[in-house]
């Protein structure tokens, strides 16, 4: 059996308050947390909310120590001002915490990114596997609604951190008004797994759906398949 991939999963946040983030991160940690997703470490990266949760099983950070503590399940990483939103199309915030997970991937050696969005979720042990095997690339999944890559999910190997550094040398002025479907250099798409941002659209999620992304109210089901 091959050796576990070392693995940073993660998700973009800013948080208004607690009920905001009970329903919303809160949820997605103790959701993916659950899971046999493949992880050495879990980080929420932050674009400086003014609510900071006290969980005890989350800690803040302002500054990556050289070694990470064990016993915290996942990490907040504040950034120090926020960068927020311009416009409708202008995800400032977004792409600074996206792009920050290069600087942690590399700072701690972990060879893989797999970034899950904190509005989205991962629902099949099958699509899990699939993640957990990903050891080259660029991959994506898709989202059928609007006939594009879905970048709500992704997972970045070791061999394409430097496209990666080269996306965010194009610097946050460039990246503001760029779409990320059609900017990030994916190297796969991946069809085979059903998903969609139900959220948009419907009150439930399917019972045969791997994914689901843009589920942001707590009375949506979330039905995980074994």
């Amino acid at each position: 059996m091959n050796a576990p991939i070392s693995t940073l999963l993660f998700c973009t946040s800013f948080c208004p308050n607690e009920a905001a983030w009970r329903g919303r991160q809160r949820r997605w940690l103790d959701h993916h947390l659950a899971l046999p997703l493949a992880h050495e470490a879990v980080f929420v990266l932050d674009d400086n909310s003014p609510f900071v949760p006290a969980d005890p099983d989350v800690m803040p950070l302002e500054t990556l120590p050289d070694a990470l503590p064990t016993r915290p399940a996942a990490f907040i990483f504040r950034f120090a001002t926020r960068e927020g939103r311009i416009g409708v199309m202008g995800h400032r915030g977004w792409w600074r915490s996206f792009l920050y997970s290069l600087t942690i991937a590399r700072h701690y050696g972990y060879s893989r990114i797999v970034h899950i969005e904190s509005d989205a979720y991962l629902l099949s042990r099958r699509i899990i596997d699939y993640i957990n095997g990903i050891d080259q690339g660029w991959t994506v999944f898709w989202c059928p609604r609007y006939n594009c890559p879905e970048p709500a999910l992704q997972v970045i190997a070791r061999n394409q951190f430097d496209a990666m550094e080269a996306v965010a040398a194009r610097g946050l002025d460039a990246l503001t008004g760029a779409i990320a479907e059609m900017t990030l250099p994916f190297t796969h798409i991946e069809r085979a797994f059903t998903g969609n941002r139900y959220g948009e659209f419907r009150r439930s999620i399917p019972s045969y759906a791997d994914f689901a992304c843009q589920i942001n109210s707590s009375e949506i089901a979330l039905p995980y398949r074994a």
